[in-house]
């Protein structure tokens, strides 16, 4: 029987200032898809695209804004605002309905989803048409929601997704929790998973991109970073993989941004990645 979970697909991640993140990330080396403006919702963004793992899904950074707070429909206008960083984690299903029926009985309120198809201008001359049932953002210590793509080719253009840094896929997105070990249960019974202990994290996926929560305390003793969960959970940010370290390094610093070697990764702190600790590790040799 096929999970109603199938895989954490990409991260809504809140911009303030949509033109400076574009700037910042393309200075740190990633490729960015052609600005998307939702003008009936008053929402913009970019996707930084990486390689595909399950088929079906996509794997990507969506850094998104509000271009007109006035157009905003209720539950956005609560995601695009406050703090800036991960406001969703978006989830792959390949039937909305079962991914909210999953939802409900582990007791998340999720709303009934949403079939959504736009026009994207990805040129000048040229637009294509994106098709997806979506599920709002959920209201839970960390939020997320679920989408199913008809035409998940669209977003997989093999030249979005080169990055000058070497940049493969997201692989993690970190967590800080005053009870990880709950957190990870909550989430791995919502993905139908187990969880595991991976050094002071526990780990849970639903498919091959991992959710690790851990501590407050050793978020210090990992990344150096006092990190408040004022809901008792909260997002910290993201690990990417990359070719090579040093190819890497040198993005980053040909383009000024700060940044951090850390035990064998490379860290780019929250208050230069719009919230969220960006983490780079170099990808095993397969």
């Amino acid at each position: 029987m096929t999970k109603a979970i199938r895989e954490i697909d990409h991260l809504l991640t809140y911009v303030r200032d949509l033109d400076a993140a574009a700037a910042t990330f393309r200075r740190m080396g990633f490729t960015l898809s052609p600005l998307s403006r939702i003008e009936a919702m008053g929402i913009s963004n970019h996707l930084v695209l990486m390689r595909q793992g399950i088929p079906g899904f996509a794997n990507y950074i969506e850094l998104m804004s509000a271009h007109d707070r006035a157009r905003l429909p209720p539950p956005m206008a609560k995601v695009l605002s406050g703090p800036e960083g991960i406001k969703s984690m978006v989830l792959g299903t390949e039937d909305a309905v079962a991914a909210q029926q999953a939802m409900l009985k582990h007791g998340f309120a999720a709303a009934p989803p949403v079939h959504v198809k736009r026009e994207w201008k990805i040129a000048p001359e040229q637009s294509v048409f994106p098709e997806f049932d979506v599920l709002m953002p959920v209201a839970a210590p960390l939020a997320f929601n679920a989408c199913r793509y008809f035409n998940v080719d669209l977003y997989l253009r093999p030249e979005w997704r080169v990055h000058a840094n070497g940049a493969q896929r997201m692989t993690t997105v970190f967590a800080v929790a005053d009870e990880p070990a709950a957190v990870a249960r909550r989430y791995g019974d919502l993905f139908d998973a187990s969880t595991r202990q991976s050094g002071e994290a526990v780990c849970t996926t639903p498919g091959q991109v991992d959710l690790a929560v851990m501590s407050s305390e050793t978020a210090k003793r990992r990344f150096g970073l006092t990190v408040a969960t004022a809901a008792g959970a909260g997002y910290l940010g993201y690990l990417v993989e990359v070719v090579s370290l040093d190819v890497l390094r040198s993005c980053l610093s040909d383009g000024k941004v700060p940044c951090r070697d850390l035990g064998g990764t490379i860290c780019v702190d929250p208050a230069d990645g719009f919230g969220n600790l960006i983490v780079f590790r170099e990808q095993a040799e397969t």
